[in-house]
């Protein structure tokens, strides 16, 4: 007789059990999203974050580029540049409501490549949930 561990192994019902449990939704304000870890972005301009006693100011993995400026421009030249080639294109980006992000040119190159932009609620930060 085999071993419960070989009849497990051979499981395919629990196979697929396993493999579900990698897979955890994201929590988004207070909601479950449809996205797995990677498929959604959340993208900001911000000053550098100073720490405290070595702690993380973040809740996610953090990717960071300098710019001169916040503009559409330099947004997507980022993300060509130092992001999309590492970790692939996402199925969904969610930002602020800036003029670095919320115009034609962003609008366009997101179509292009298959992402959905989607826009925080204006001056209402917990919309965003973790960034």
């Amino acid at each position: 007789m085999d071993s419960i561990s070989q009849v497990i192994h051979d499981c395919e019902m629990c196979a697929a059990i396993k493999q579900a449990k990698r897979v955890k939704p994201l929590w988004y304000g207070r909601q479950w999203s449809k996205y797995k870890y990677g498929e959604a972005w959340q993208i900001v301009y911000i000053t550098l974050p100073q720490t405290h006693q070595d702690k993380h100011t973040t809740t996610g993995s953090l990717e960071t580029y300098p710019v001169p400026h916040a503009t559409a421009r330099d947004t997507i030249l980022g993300l060509e540049k130092e992001v999309l080639w590492r970790y692939g294109t996402p199925e969904r980006i969610e930002s602020d409501n800036g003029t670095h992000f919320k115009n034609s040119l962003i609008n366009t190159w997101a179509k292009e490549h298959g992402i959905e932009w989607v826009y925080h609620i204006p001056y209402h930060a917990p919309a965003a949930g973790k960034v």
